[in-house]
Order: structure tokens, then sequence, then C-alpha cells
């Protein structure tokens, strides 16, 4: 009788282990058959006292949360102290021309602050904001934001754009920042709210091309899921500012439930109110600079070991899908980057290997 017990339990504890493990499996979604299967066996054969490591923008989400609250607070007209810089923080060499032009970033930026400053009181005055978004002055600030990101981008890099974007938060207390980067998020996310805009100035001098909307898919929070299910622990590793990308990753509901001490991204100094400067006694997490805050602030939690998972999409993320030889797969969302750029070529290399090498790629959930 005991035996016959003592054999009943241990088939039930043998069956509650194989719920177990199949629970922690990639739901099919649009995964590449080739990609959740090497996934799933991460996920089976790693587990407690190993991590992962995600890039964020156009990797964890679909487009840029960054450029997200850029585009809210064109729209909205949010900003506290940029314009009285007149929208020139982060930019090295303001008194240069910009690419293609003969007006410089100086030039520009007053230019903008004087457009701003005649928006923002017609706002304050009780114009509506649809009515000042068919304005020729709302279009033309547009436009020249828009060709401002762009030729410091072309000029600089895009280093410069990461700290630019966010420093147009100069000037707002954390709290005022993070309810600012709420609303965006809330206004922003969405697979429908997804688009590419062309914004043209009235007479077409200034424009370019904006990233509309971000969307977390259910492939990637599946995966986040899944990874916390099997006891391996995921991170953020973001060149957006840290602040901006808490907002999503730490929310269970909308995002990936991540707790903050998990999500790195670029720091300014701290201080009560925002300002547009790095600190320098943090590792930022940008290109090589990734592999610099996962050895500081990750690896010493895991014996100095490196993540068994990297994931990212841009060159920026290269750096760290190439440094850990023990890293068991490296997740590069593709999505249409150049083949000859430094994420091409390892996409090249998945793509050859049929995703059954270590080089994993992955269509962007976009498509």
């Amino acid at each position: 009788m005991k035996k016959a017990f003592f054999l009943a339990l241990c088939l039930s504890l043998a069956l509650s282990c194989q719920r177990d493990r199949q629970a922690v499996v990639l739901a099919e979604g649009k995964w590449d058959a080739n990609v959740r299967q090497a996934l799933n066996t991460l996920l089976a054969t790693q587990g407690k006292g190993s991590y992962a490591v995600f890039d964020f923008d156009q990797t964890s989400i679909v487009h840029d949360i960054s450029q997200a609250l850029w585009v809210y607070q064109v729209e909205h007209l949010r900003y506290a102290d940029a314009p009285a810089h007149h929208f020139l923080d982060g930019i090295p060499t303001p008194e240069s021309d910009m690419p293609g032009t003969s007006i410089s970033y100086a030039a520009m930026g007053k230019v903008l602050a004087g457009e701003y400053q005649r928006l923002k009181a017609r706002l304050d005055a009780g114009e509506s904001l649809a009515y000042i978004h068919s304005s020729d002055d709302y279009l033309d600030f547009r436009a020249r934001m828009v060709s401002l990101m762009d030729a410091m981008d072309e000029q600089f890099g895009s280093w410069v754009t990461y700290l630019w974007q966010p420093a147009l938060l100069a000037g707002y207390t954390n709290a005022e920042a993070e309810a600012l980067i709420r609303d965006a998020v809330a206004e922003h996310l969405g697979k429908e709210k997804l688009a590419i805009e062309q914004w043209n100035s009235p007479e077409d001098a200034w424009g370019g091309r904006v990233a509309r909307g971000i969307w977390v898919s259910p492939e990637m929070k599946d995966l986040y899921r899944c990874l916390e299910a099997a006891g391996i622990d995921a991170y953020v590793c973001s060149a957006s500012l840290e602040c901006i990308v808490e907002v999503l990753a730490c929310d269970p509901e909308r995002g990936f439930g991540l707790p903050a001490e998990r999500v790195f991204g670029l720091r300014f100094v701290p201080g009560e109110k925002i300002v547009p400067e790095f600190d320098p006694q943090y590792k930022q997490p940008n290109k090589e600079g990734k592999i610099d805050c996962i050895n500081a602030y990750m690896a010493p939690s895991y014996g100095n070991a490196g993540p068994v998972l990297v994931a990212g999409d841009s060159n920026g993320d290269v750096p760290m899908l190439t440094e850990y030889p023990g890293m068991k797969q490296g997740l590069l969302i593709d999505v249409g980057r150049s083949p000859e750029s430094a994420i091409g070529q390892l996409v090249t290399i998945a793509k050859k290997e049929g995703n059954k090498g270590i080089y994993l790629s992955q269509l962007s959930f976009e498509r």
C-alpha cells in the first residue's frame, strides 16, 4: 500500500514537472520556426543563475520610445526650458552650418524658439491644438524640428541625437517628466498607431520622415514571460534615456513588468530637475558602453558570467552581441538594416546557417 502510494506520488510529481516544463514554451506566434525552436531549447537548458540582455527600441518594442516622446512633445507643444535654450542642448558646435544648408544650428534654433513662442501663446490663449496644427507656423515648426534632428544625426552621429532628444525634457522635474512620458506612451501605444509620416514645411524648404507609434508585440511579451518562468532574468540595456524606457519596460500590463533595477539606459546627472548632461559616474550603455554596463551592473550578480541570450537590432548592439563567448544565442531583430552594416553582417550569418547557429534572425514583428 505504501509502495503504491509512493509510486503514485512520484508519478504525480513527474507529471507536474512535465506540465511546468511545457508551460515554459514560446507560443508559435509569428516566430520563425527555427528561431522559436532554438529559443525553446535555451529555455529548457538554461535557468536560475543565468540572464538575458535586450536592447529596447526596435528590439523589445516596435519603433522607438524616445521618438514617440519627441513626436508627442512637438505635437502638444510640451517643453520646459528647451525653447529658452533655442532647442540646442546637446549639439556640439551650434555655430556650424547644418549639412547641405547655409543655415547654422544656432540660427535654426532661434527660428524654432520664435515659432514655438507664438504657437504656445496661441495655445495658452485658448486655441485648440487641432486648429493650431493646421497653421503654417506649426507646419514649419515641426518640419524644422525634423530637419534639425536629421542634420545632427548625419553630421554628429546617433550619440548626439540620443542626447538631444531627451534633452528636450530639460527643466522638468523628474515627476513632471514621468507624467509627460506616460502621456506620450498612452497616446502612441498600439499596433494600429504605427505609421511613417512625411512632415514638410508649407513651401517644402524643410522636412523629413517621422516614425509614429510604438507597439509591444505578443511574441516579445511572451519571450520575456517565458524567460522569467524558466528562471532566466531578463534585463534591458538601452541607449534611450533610462527614465523614458522604464515607463513602459516596468509596466506589467502594457509592457514587460520588469523591476526598475533590471532596466539600464542613458542617465543624466541626478538632480531635482532634468539637466541635459550625462552622468560621468555611470557606465552609459551606448555601443561599446553596453558591454561596460553589463559587466559593471549585471554580471556581478551571476559570478561575472556573461548573458546566455543577447537581443538587438542595430550596429549599436553589435558590441554586446559579439563580446561574450558563453552566449548561447544572439537574437537579431531584422528591421531591414543594410547587409553591409555590422548588424547586417550578423543577420547574413544567421540566414546562411538557417537560424541553427548562435545567431538567430527574426523579422520585426511589425511586418
